[in-house]
């Protein structure tokens, strides 16, 4: 294989592996953290019932965005552009992706329209995963994906 190839192998499996765990974590701290707040699982209740669908939209589209982001970071890295502008890259794109394929999702099988769990509720979580992620999570992936590959084109050139 190509260099080229084992770089965005590595970093879809490092995407993945690393972005994956952290979403799904999200996703349980959201649903605990709303229990906590409204004091019962009403909100959660209503949350799930009308955006079920539209969840496990947002779940199979973040599988994929993540396995494309990582190899698009990974070839970021490789052509040295700067972390800063690679991080928020990845991190702007997943989430325009899975926020989007919820909202679209949320649309196309609500027979009516639902303002606050249809709408403000998913754009306030996507402004909030956008401000947050670049410096936290995609950070976190980019040391991580940076170091991996070092390692693997140190170890093939041995």
């Amino acid at each position: 294989m190509k260099k080229q190839e084992i770089a965005e192998n590595i970093g879809a499996m490092t995407s993945l592996s690393m972005g994956l765990p952290i979403g799904l974590a999200a996703m349980v701290l959201f649903a605990m953290v709303s229990v906590i707040i409204t004091g019962e699982s009403m909100f959660l209740f209503g949350w799930f019932f009308t955006n079920g669908i539209s969840t496990v939209g947002m779940l199979v589209a973040f599988i994929a965005i993540l396995w494309f982001a990582g190899k698009m970071l990974a070839r970021d890295i490789e052509a040295d552009i700067s972390r800063i502008h690679a991080t928020f890259r990845y991190s702007t794109l997943i989430n325009i992706v899975i926020w989007s394929v919820f909202l679209l999702i949320h649309l196309i099988t609500n027979r009516g329209f639902n303002l606050y769990f249809g709408i403000e509720v998913p754009l306030t979580l996507a402004v909030i995963s956008v401000l947050i992620t670049p410096f936290t999570v995609g950070r976190w992936i980019h040391t991580a994906l940076t170091k991996r590959l070092k390692n693997a084109f140190c170890q093939q050139s041995v």
